[in-house]
This record gives C-alpha cells, structure tokens and sequence, in this order.
C-alpha cells in the first residue's frame, strides 16, 4: 500500500496535468478527509471520491488517501457509461451500484484488468447527488476480497455521500459568489473608468464652454458701460437679455459639474462654526432681488439666528439658496417664504423653509431628490433648469453629517427641513 505523502504528490500533479476540468476549485483537503474518517471506520477498505464533468461525461480525481496511485491514475477521466465499472455505472444511473466480485462482473469487463494486478476485488459505489438531482460524482469503498455490503457499510456509504454532497455544493457556492465578486470588481472598475472619462469630459466641456461665455459676459458689461459708445434703450434691452442668458448658462455648467464631483466622490468639506443669522443675512440678500420682482414676502421670526451650525460655511449657504431659490420660482406673486428653526435631537437643528407655493404631489415629493427630474410648472418654464438643485442639496447636506428632506401639500405649499450639527459649547460662550 503506498503511503500518503505519495500519493498526495502524484495526484498534484494529475490535477496540474488535466488542468482541472471537474468541479471547480474543488475542495480537495475536505474530501481527503473525508475519504479518511471513512477508512478509519473501516479499516480494511480503501476509500475514493471521483468528481463528475457533466460536459464530458468521464470522473476525475477528488481524493484516495490509499489507493495505489498507478490505478487511481489509469481510471482518472474515465467515461461514465452503462457498464464502466462500479463509479462509472453508479454516476450513469444515478443510483448505487455494487460489485461483490470485480474478477466475474461483467460491469468491470474493460476495467478489471487495471483492478485485479493491485489486489482489488470488490468495489461498491455510490452516487453523489445533490437536491436538484444532478450527480456530482461518487464515493466507492474497495475491498481486497469478493465480498457485499452489510448494513453497518451501507449505512456507512450513504452518510459519506451525503457529508460528500455537502462539501462540493458549498464548494461551488463559494466558487459562484467568487466569480459574483470578480464580475463585480470588473463592473466596478468598468464604473469608474466611464466615470472618470465622464468627468474628464465634463471638465473639458466646462473649460470650452465657460471661456466664450465669460468673454460674453466681459464685453456685454463693457457695452452697458458705455464703451466704445453708450448702447441705444433698444441695444441696452437686448445686452440685459445676453448677460441673462449667460448667466444662466454658467449657472448650469456649475450644476453639472457640481453633480458630477459629488457622483465621484471628489467633492471636499470645510467644517467649521457658523452664526445661522450671518448665513441667512447672505442668503436674504442675494435672494431679495428675486423675491422682491414677485411681491413674496421673506420671514424669519421664527429663526433662533443665534444657533451656531457645524459645516462648510460656502455649501451650506448654496444649500439655503438653493431653497430659497426654488421657493421663489414655485409662488406665485404676493405669496410669503419663512425661515424657522428647531431642535430635533440633542446637537442637531433643523432649519424649515416654508413657501406659500403650488405645492407638490406624493408622485412629485417621491422624485424631487432625483437628478435630472423637472417638474412642469407654468410659473418657472421661462426659467427651467437641469433638475439638478435639490439632489445637490442634498447630497451636500450628508456630505456635512446632515440631511435634506421635504414635506408638501398641492395647493398648500412646500417645505424643505436642512437638518445639521451645531456646537452647543459656541453659542453658550456668546
């Protein structure tokens, strides 16, 4: 009988020499021991494990602890077939087969010259099958003497094709959720290079774009000056129009990209204390001009402007106009847009912009976080713009540690809760 040691040499190099066309990555220390604890039990057999290839048909090598290695390897890609030994046959059928004599079967008439030269007489095999019915392979006990099963034995072989059952159908889940991850790392980085090459673009698209459009925002400003020559009423009309328009090109360009830095992740946070006053005094002015041209009146009684809020001073003041922007655009002349504050939670506030607005249906509120979604509205189709603005917001209040969310009712209004941390510690030394 070769030793161990050996034998696990010699079927190394089976396997590199077949390329391993069986199960994948099969697990062949856990069958090893498998084949093992069984010959423990039953110290006169010799144990073996072979692996189907169901495309080809034939059995391969899984494990032998003590079978001679010069049969284990002339049987190694044999074909499965009506009479093709004992595994053979048992992997074709699909159910056990025993051969008490391996010298008289008529089952192992081609085999049983490889068999009786190394002492073997007796093989008894049974199928490896697994709940969907599909033979994974076999597990044979190999006897030196013509002899059959007891019951003890058959007990026996019935529970290592089981414990063998179990180990190749985890095998091939591990090997299925290996290929799940690989597939996966490559659609990833298949992502990330559209991604780059997308930015990429964009930045160049941006770079083409903004140089003509502030060279049109230079000479419009240069012809209201009055250089060359002071510009007709009907002249100054149409160079406001241009500046406007460019205006809100630039304003678009600047959304795009904003969008497309925080899609990768490139987007970067100066965290500090603020006064909510100071940053809602800017936020008023730069709002006014708009509020003003439809009558809406601005309120903020119910602010506490002395709450310092935690984050980068910059986004959250474009967070603010952004609101405030929007709430503008959605009421109607003579409406009215608040300001107030509260404290959900210990170190957090929320600051509400209410509007007196048009409101929003369920359908609408469900989407309004979305890119690229516009809502068709007769009070802002002169002025549409990428959908962008809410989904910004948002994206950069959780950039901060807080969050942007929205409450409305048709006809009703809209209001928009911009929740962030605030420094208790500051305000109390004030």
């Amino acid at each position: 009988m070769q030793t161990p040691s050996v034998e696990q040499s010699a079927t190394a190099d089976r396997r590199t020499a077949r390329g391993d066309r069986r199960e994948p990555r099969a697990p062949y220390a856990a069958l090893d021991s498998l084949a093992r604890l069984i010959e423990y039990q039953l110290p006169t057999m010799r144990a073996s494990i072979l692996l189907l290839d169901a495309e080809h048909g034939t059995l391969h090598h899984g494990a032998a602890p003590t079978l001679p290695a010069e049969y284990f390897s002339a049987i190694d890609g044999a074909h499965i077939g009506p009479a093709a030994g004992s595994c053979g046959t048992a992997a074709w059928r699909g159910e056990q087969v025993i051969v008490a004599d391996i010298a008289t079967d008529p089952l192992w008439a081609d085999y049983r010259a490889l068999a009786l030269p190394h002492g073997l007489r007796a093989c008894w095999s049974t199928p490896i099958i697994d709940d969907g019915q599909q033979v994974l392979g076999t597990f044979a006990m190999y006897y030196d003497e013509p002899r059959v099963p007891t019951e003890h034995e058959q007990g026996l072989m019935r529970t290592a094709a089981m414990l063998g059952c179990n180990i190749l159908v985890r095998a091939r889940a591990e090997e299925s959720l290996r290929q799940s991850e690989a597939t996966m790392r490559a659609a990833r980085a298949e992502a990330e290079h559209a991604n780059k090459v997308k930015s990429d673009f964009l930045a160049m698209m941006s770079h083409e774009l903004r140089t003509p459009l502030n060279a049109i925002g230079g000479y419009s400003t240069l012809m209201l000056e009055g250089i060359p020559n002071p510009p007709s009423d009907g002249q100054r009309n149409y160079l406001l129009r241009i500046q406007k328009a460019q205006k809100h090109l630039l304003s678009l360009i600047e959304s795009v990209l904003t969008h497309a830095k925080l899609e990768a992740g490139k987007m970067t946070y100066r965290m500090e204390n603020a006064r909510l006053g100071e940053l809602l005094d800017v936020v008023e002015s730069l709002s006014r001009p708009q509020l003003a041209e439809k009558g809406i009146a601005y309120d903020c009684s119910g602010c506490d402007t002395k709450v310092v809020v935690r984050g980068d001073r910059q986004k959250v003041v474009q967070i603010l106009l952004n609101l405030m922007s929007n709430a503008a655009k959605f009421t109607p002349p003579g409406g009215r847009v608040a300001v107030r504050t509260t404290i959900p939670a210990p170190g957090r506030v929320a600051i509400g912009l209410r509007d007196t607005g048009i409101g929003m249906t369920a359908e609408q509120v469900a989407t309004v976080f979305e890119p690229f979604v516009q809502f068709d509205n007769q009070l802002t189709r002169p002025d549409r713009g990428t959908g962008l603005g809410m989904p910004i917001s948002r994206e950069l209040a959780r950039g901060m540690g807080g969050d942007l969310t929205v409450e409305s009712e048709p006809g009703v209004g809209t209001e928009f809760l911009l929740t962030l941390s605030t420094d208790v510690v500051a305000e109390r030394a004030d």
